[in-house]
């Protein structure tokens, strides 16, 4: 069963129980960071024998041998585990759905309703006519978001947090 190391965790000279639980934290940190390992790959952990006794290491392990490694999902499960480790914040891509040249693909629609760009050679009248109608292009959405229904309690609307 073909392993890639990942890398070390775990606090040193604790009870296994412990070092187990931390384990399984890093693991879920690494799904919710770098995504889901490959289809037929998991991440687990994996205790390594050493002359002064054994310590935790997380994998990456899949069943077919004659698969490669996914050098770049390695390469982010590692980054972001120093990172963990060091109680930094996550590498930017974050969000492993959305790669930087995805994001246009991704993208909504433009609004028909929202007002077009000058052109770049745009007389300066041209450019504040524009400016205007993006005004008024904002207040009607923001005042056409008002009447939809809100999916979460702001704390103005909370009845039991005191008034100021």
């Amino acid at each position: 069963m073909p392993t890639e190391l990942i890398g070390e965790v775990g606090t040193p000279d604790a009870e296994r129980e412990w070092i187990v639980a931390e384990c399984k934290l890093a693991i879920k940190h690494l799904k919710k960071v770098c995504g889901e390992p490959p289809k037929e790959m998991h991440l687990e952990i994996q205790w390594q024998e050493h002359e002064l006794g054994n310590y935790p290491m997380i994998v990456l392990t899949w069943e077919d041998a004659m698969r490669g490694a996914p050098s770049e999902y390695i390469e982010r499960c590692e980054r972001a585990l120093t990172a963990y480790e060091y109680g930094e914040e996550p590498p930017r891509w974050s969000l492993p759905a959305l790669d930087v040249e995805d994001e246009e693909e991704d993208s909504d629609p433009p609004d028909p309703d929202m007002p077009p760009e000058p052109r770049p050679d745009a007389s300066f009248s041209e450019v504040q006519q524009y400016l205007s109608s993006l005004i008024e292009y904002t207040l009607g959405a923001s005042s056409r978001a008002r009447g939809k229904p809100r999916l979460v309690d702001s704390d103005e609307d909370r009845t039991d947090k005191p008034q100021r």
